[in-house]
């Protein structure tokens, strides 16, 4: 199984933060049960735990299955998945990180809208299985999906890092890309 990335753009680096039902953000707990529901991006944490091999060295960083690199993970105060980073170990071309991003969401995701940007290209998808499952987390069932290169400028041929959040409201597209 693949995993993806954080929400919205954002320096490379920078801590991700998550909105919560009580307003806050949270690391991920360890050692939650599984549940019945999605297993990537909304996941309940301990669902997608089981699905994601960890890397040894740290409790923070997960590997993908799909290509090199490492996901981390930022979770509501309700132990859901709301914030999925990717970092790619090798670029990767912007029609092979829209396929990395896709397999994140759930099959009834729709394309609300593709933006592109001088920093990123920004989309974002709804699913209502997705608002089934995050409830308060997310109840429009929204996914903001940000791919950057390294450069300061998006390269459709060196995407090196693709982020999944709940951070916007439907249709607004308001992350500044870096």
């Amino acid at each position: 199984m693949g995993c993806l990335v954080l929400v919205g753009c954002r320096t490379p680096g920078a801590p991700a933060t998550a909105p919560t039902a009580g307003g806050g953000t949270i690391e991920c707990p360890a050692d939650k049960q599984e549940r019945t529901g999605l297993n990537n991006f909304g996941a309940y944490i301990g669902t997608w735990q089981a699905s994601h091999r960890q890397v040894p060295e740290s409790t923070a960083y997960y590997t993908t299955a799909t290509v090199p690199g490492r996901v981390t993970v930022r979770c509501s105060s309700n132990g859901y998945v709301v914030v999925e980073e990717i970092r790619l170990m090798f670029h990767v071309t912007a029609g092979a990180a829209f396929q990395i991003a896709l397999t994140e969401l759930p099959a009834d995701a729709t394309n609300v809208y593709d933006h592109s940007h001088a920093g990123c290209r920004s989309l974002q998808y709804r699913s209502p299985r997705l608002a089934d499952q995050l409830g308060a987390d997310d109840r429009d069932g929204l996914a903001d999906i940000k791919f950057q290169s390294d450069e300061a400028t998006y390269n459709t041929a060196s995407v090196s890092l693709i982020v999944i959040d709940v951070l916007d409201k439907l249709g607004a597209d308001t992350g500044a890309c870096a």
